[in-house]
């Protein structure tokens, strides 16, 4: 450091350079959305921050950093991942459109290649040799095992933090964060208390847990004791819910059939020593432990959720942009002053429009010799009929979008499997009704033979450019409901059932996994109750009530075969609920009721306290804090990826009030000599 000199009455002075403290932020919680928050803090540290201004960042988390609890390496590898292993990363791409710099990495499955090919030349490291078997298998359309996904979280962690600009520091701590307070006097700062005794002081904060934990709902809580009091078996939903009270052979009704009923099935089939054996015939098959219970799956849609398409587009005829979910179209609906759109009014038709857009936009440009007109003669009588139920004489748009349309594929797409149907598509079971439950199984397993079969068959790529709009029309609407341009009601109300649309044809399991349900009801191990099932318990069971089959079912097990929706009020986090104890973090409110999410300032991620108060530097962000509904999960490569332009965005508010409070605050400090 070069010091100048001067001389006064009293002592010798240097004037020396500003001293300027190290910044400091915290992040709580190193899952994937923790790790990508890192990344991007150390991505854009090199534009927002000083080169002589250090930035110190403390990981705290009880799990390693990278997969954090839910993602977390010790948990079996019968458990997969459930998207295809190109379809991961944690890093941005030449599409990303973030304002931070793009620093490109490699996806779940060019990392997994790289590591085979290490294997292969014996140079694959200690940690990573209990993988080799499945290096050796993975494929861009492999669904890892959670362990092995675990394994890349790590790595990416670990290569976020050597990458680091040489003024960030990152200092990782194993262990809880149980609370955090503001320091009182001087500038803003706040403690962390974690649970090992540790304190850190931060200048900002930033809640990236992921699924938290939450106590039982109330109608959980009371199904509980009376399982309690009843010696019934009673399983709450939970992210890892404990199906040891799940006796050998004993019928148990699981409530749901989404992917958490998949997760339901593996442990008490394979977990319990079952094995699947493929015959001669081609056909999978189970023999089991004789320790499974019997699982009676019932639901809503009385169906599982669709198969993942094992295909990818390999030319391209693929829809252009959304034709009806636009700006434009928005711009002439009819007006809702102050209220906002409602989704399932306003929305989900123009939804169903670009979906079927999709389909016939791919059926006939790809596959023309299935349909009797060419795709201009088709699209513009297409168009103009939707566009008039769009506009809608009395703004109602009262009839859905295939009434309007039907006349027309009918003279135009002679094969009925190859229309589209919304409505069919959603509920392939309603208005049918069997009478036995043995007719069903069979019902029900012809559909997903079929479903497997059909995502499997590029001949039926229409299916592939239909969910392909849907996740476009599932990013605009997450933009419109962060915006506040959907109603309160409908944003609490109608999103969850979008939500499950969009998860139940986007999100199923893999193909396998469909498999081994079909082999697991074929040997009794799994039955279906159909649709629109109730349950209702007393004293000697619980009852299950189906409108597909009118004779109901009894048991004295129930299990909750579904994820935990959030909230604040039960979570079990320490952190969290402290500082929702203390009105420092709430749940947002819609339409005058809890949304199940933490309230956060809508574009900036800020913790929003029960008086309505924006904390200046303390931020959270993830599928439990508000605007996070449609942006958890992975993100997926070539996409523009909803979820890494959030976790950029972030990274620069924080990092830019970090910098505008302490320019504030930084002084030029004289050393007496």
């Amino acid at each position: 450091m070069h010091l100048r000199f001067r001389r006064t009455p009293e002592v010798l002075l240097a004037d020396v350079p500003p001293v300027r403290a190290p910044l400091s932020v915290a992040v709580i919680g190193c899952g994937p959305g923790g790790t990508s928050l890192l990344e991007r803090l150390c991505a854009n540290a090199p534009d927002l921050l000083a080169e002589d201004r250090q930035l110190h960042v403390h990981v705290v988390d009880p799990h390693p950093p990278g997969g954090g609890r839910i993602w977390r390496r010790e948990q079996s590898s019968l458990l997969w991942t459930n998207s295809f292993a190109s379809d991961i990363t944690v890093f941005t791409d030449e599409t990303s459109t973030c304002a931070g710099p793009v620093r490109p990495g490699p996806s779940l499955w060019e990392w997994g290649r790289d590591r085979a090919a290490e294997a292969r030349e014996g140079r694959l490291s200690a940690e990573l040799a209990p993988f080799a078997e499945e290096l050796a298998r993975l494929t861009p359309q492999w669904f890892a095992s959670r362990p092995l996904l675990s394994a890349y979280l790590a790595w990416a962690f670990r290569r976020t933090v050597a990458a680091a600009p040489p003024n960030v520091r990152v200092a990782v701590h194993r262990s809880r964060a149980v609370d955090v307070v503001d320091v009182p006097g001087g500038p803003l700062r706040q403690r962390v208390e974690l649970a090992d005794g540790t304190r850190i002081t931060v200048d900002a904060l930033v809640l990236t847990q992921g699924h938290v934990d939450v106590g039982p709902e109330p109608e959980e809580r009371r199904l509980s004791a009376h399982a309690a009091v009843h010696n019934l078996a009673f399983v709450p939903c939970g992210n890892e819910p404990d199906v040891s009270v799940l006796r050998p052979g004993e019928p148990v009704i699981a409530r749901g059939m989404g992917l958490a009923f998949v997760d339901l099935m593996v442990r008490v089939t394979s977990g319990r020593g079952g094995r699947f054996v493929r015959g001669t015939d081609g056909v999978l098959h189970y023999r089991a432990s004789g320790r499974e219970p019997v699982l009676l799956a019932a639901s809503r849609r009385g169906v599982p959720y669709r198969s993942k398409i094992g295909y990818r587009f390999a030319d391209s005829r693929v829809a252009a942009a959304p034709r009806f979910l636009t700006a434009e179209t928005l711009r002439r609906l009819p007006p809702r002053p102050g209220a906002g759109w409602e989704l399932d009014r306003d929305i989900r038709p123009l939804v169903h429009l670009d979906m079927a857009w999709a389909h016939y936009h791919r059926l006939f440009t790809a596959h023309r010799d299935r349909t009797t007109v060419d795709w201009d003669a088709f699209s513009g009588e297409f168009a103009r009929l939707a566009d008039d139920f769009v506009a809608g004489s009395d703004g109602t748009r009262a009839l859905p979008p295939t009434r309007a349309t039907s006349s027309l594929v009918a003279r135009t797409v002679p094969d009925p499997a190859d229309r589209f149907d919304h409505v069919l598509l959603d509920r392939p079971l309603a208005g049918r009704r069997f009478g036995d439950f043995a007719a069903l199984d069979d019902a029900i397993r012809a559909h997903v033979a079929a479903d497997i079969a059909r995502r499997a068959d590029a001949r039926f790529s229409p299916d592939l450019a239909a969910q392909q709009a849907l996740g476009a029309a599932y990013s605009t609407i997450g933009r419109l409901a962060a915006a506040g341009e959907l109603s309160e009601r409908s944003r609490r109300e109608d999103m969850p059932g979008f939500h499950g649309f969009f998860s139940y044809l986007s999100s199923g399991p893999p193909r396998p996994r469909l498999e081994e349900l079909l082999a697991l009801s074929r040997a009794g191990v799994v039955r279906f109750l159909g649709e629109d099932v109730a349950v209702a318990a007393d004293a000697d069971g619980f009852t299950a009530q189906g409108a597909s089959v009118a004779a109901p079912v009894r048991t004295r097990a129930l299990v909750e075969s579904r994820l935990p929706l959030p909230s604040p009020a039960r979570a079990r986090d320490p952190l969290l609920r402290a500082l929702y104890a203390r009105g420092e973090a709430a749940d947002e409110i819609l339409a005058g009721r809890p949304s199940g999410r933490v309230r956060t300032l809508p574009g900036e991620q800020r913790l929003v306290a029960a008086d309505g108060t924006a904390h200046p530097a303390r931020f959270a962000v993830g599928p439990g804090v508000t605007g996070g509904v449609t942006v958890h999960g992975f993100a997926k490569p070539g996409h523009d990826a909803q979820a890494l332009l959030v976790s950029d965005a972030l990274a620069r508010t924080v990092l830019t009030s970090l910098v505008r409070r302490g320019e504030a605050s930084t002084d030029p400090v004289r050393v007496a000599v």
